[in-house]
């Protein structure tokens, strides 16, 4: 065992202990987190004769975990956004079509009970999604109930944000939130370690949270 293997091993309560500082996240997932944070503490720490290692990688650990949250929470997030998106231009065809006019935002929400500030901030949150409608001759919401797509995702944005991801992170990222594999599963199944899977994935949570906050 080298002496990294020792130090992970020997933090492993300390992983798990501020672990449940955190809520609907598979435990496995945040240890993982928590390894990479303690390996990041350990490839900076400078022994001063002061600073305990344990409190140096304290901040390392949550810090890791606590990334890896809001990553997950602002995927999720705008796949909750663009559900209700596609919800409400599906609406506005069913209306248009019903009523020989495009239906106003009052109109919308009356018919899907849906307060009208929430429809306006849907769509400032996807007006980039929206630009696509000129270009191109569907509309917008047959393109993301599209079933030719390679990962059922009902979410534009977040399909693009998985073209940005080489093939092996789209496999990670397909089995582990698509198929709902936990890390060892992946691994096993892509041939990697445990570690491997979780470090790709957190590169590739990364690239996919860049993309959708730019």
């Amino acid at each position: 065992m080298t002496n990294l293997e020792s130090i992970i091993a020997l933090h492993e309560k300390l992983i798990y202990k501020i672990a449940t500082k955190f809520h609907d996240i598979p435990t496995e997932d945040l240890y993982q987190a928590g390894v990479i944070g303690i390996i990041k503490a350990y490839n900076n720490f400078v022994d001063n004769g002061t600073t305990k290692f344990t409190t140096y990688a304290y901040n390392y650990i949550f810090g890791e975990m606590y990334e890896l949250s809001n990553n997950l929470r602002t995927i999720k997030l705008n796949k909750n956004i663009l559900g209700l998106y596609k919800r409400i231009e599906q609406t506005k065809y069913v209306l248009a079509q019903k009523l020989n006019h495009v239906p106003s935002i009052k109109e919308i929400s009356e018919f899907l009970c849906i307060d009208e500030q929430t429809i306006y901030q849907v769509y400032m949150c996807t007006s980039t999604i929206m630009s696509l409608d000129a270009e191109t001759e569907r509309p917008v919401y047959e393109i993301v109930s599209d079933p030719k797509d390679s990962i059922s995702t009902n979410n534009i944005d977040l399909q693009d944000s998985l073209n940005t991801l080489s093939p092996d992170e789209k496999k990670i990222i397909d089995y582990r939130y698509f198929k709902d594999y936990t890390q060892s599963e992946t691994a096993k199944i892509l041939g990697m370690s445990q570690v491997s899977v979780s470090r790709h994935e957190k590169k590739s949570l990364n690239k996919m949270y860049n993309y959708l906050s730019a």
